[in-house]
């Protein structure tokens, strides 16, 4: 099955010939039918400029889409983003991310796009919808450029005894945009969430975390309207601990880049680093991470956004000194390792 999960890329000679056969034949974008199949929403990711995600909802108990693919396209035909195929179908509500191959420019005006649906690992388009794809827009929320971002603040821990979670949201100007104490024990399943927040797409953000002594721990930004924010999760972090430690930790938040004059990083003391080796490592230096053949291991800054894809055992730091977070995703799942650049 892993080997069939990195075909897509082999198939494009046969999906433009297919998509080019359609064409002629219809003359033009005529959209094909999938029946009580939805699209929700279609956004610029707001922490990783090379990534679209599209929201879709599937209501029928016959038809799951076998190993789904999205493709989106300009008016001309030409391939602006893709899928690569991680589910076997689609039943119900279902996240997917598409690849950009550059990172998106900075242009939130909208634009018009043709949404297709191939399926069997890209051997068959199912259908194809017309959208108006406005990057910085959530759909069901009706955001838009410059507008809010709708976001709750969540946490998961496991710890017997349970923890508290103190938090501040500060904005640029140094005010508290929202402040509480997760409490999370047996009682909530050790899992907890903020009030209902919106973030402003053009101010710089940053997040106090203070906890009471634990050995796993968890922060996310989803979304938190009603029957999505179990799969909606736009910015994440995740770190254990070799023994209960207390968290006092600080992020930087800039929705879509360019709003924090000075990314100051992450303040980090407690976190173990003996996951990644060397680590501390030198800035431009190399280190070695335990991996599969097939994981995919990305670097992220501590604003949240994608720096580096890579490739092979043998990792290249970051030049920029600072703290950062190493992602190694795999079919079990994905893990963070901090990183520390000198």
């Amino acid at each position: 099955m892993a080997e069939r999960l990195y075909s897509l890329h082999d198939r494009y000679p046969m999906r433009h010939l297919s998509f080019f056969l359609l064409l002629a034949l219809a003359g033009s974008f005529s959209a094909q039918e999938c029946e009580l199949l939805t699209i929700d929403g279609v956004w610029l990711d707001p922490f990783d400029s090379q990534r679209i995600n599209v929201l879709c909802n599937n209501a029928s108990l016959e038809e799951i889409y076998s190993y789904p693919g999205w493709v989106m396209r300009d008016l001309d035909g030409n391939v602006i983003a893709e899928e690569e195929v991680v589910y076997f179908g689609i039943a119900g509500s279902s996240y997917h991310f598409l690849d950009l191959p550059n990172p998106w420019l900075d242009d939130p005006s909208p634009i018009s796009v043709i949404m297709e649906l191939w399926t069997g690992f890209g051997e068959s388009m199912a259908c194809s919808f017309e959208w108006e794809f406005v990057p910085r827009e959530l759909e069901w929320a009706g955001t838009g450029d410059g507008g809010c971002f709708p976001v709750m603040i969540s946490s998961n821990i496991f710890m017997e005894d349970g923890c508290s979670l103190d938090l501040d949201l500060i904005d640029g100007a140094g005010q508290s945009v929202w402040s509480g104490v997760l409490e999370m024990n047996e009682s909530n399943d050790f899992s907890a969430q903020s009030d209902s927040l919106c973030l402003s797409q053009s101010e710089c953000y940053e997040i106090h975390a203070m906890s009471s002594p634990t050995n796993y721990f968890s922060l996310e930004l989803s979304d938190p309207a009603e029957n999505f924010s179990w799969a909606l999760s736009h910015w994440n972090y995740f770190t254990s601990f070799e023994e209960v430690s207390s968290l006092d930790t600080t992020f930087i938040i800039d929705l879509y880049g360019g709003d924090c004059d000075l990314v100051q990083g992450v303040s980090h003391p407690d976190t173990p680093l003996s996951s990644l080796h060397p680590n501390p490592v030198a800035s431009g230096g190399t280190f070695r991470v335990a991996r599969g053949a097939n994981d995919l291991v990305t670097i992220w800054d501590a604003s949240g956004r994608r720096i580096a894809l890579m490739q092979g055992k043998e990792l290249t730091s970051p030049r920029e000194p600072g703290m950062y977070y190493v992602v190694i995703q795999s079919i079990l799942g994905s893990q963070v390792h901090p990183l520390v650049v000198r």
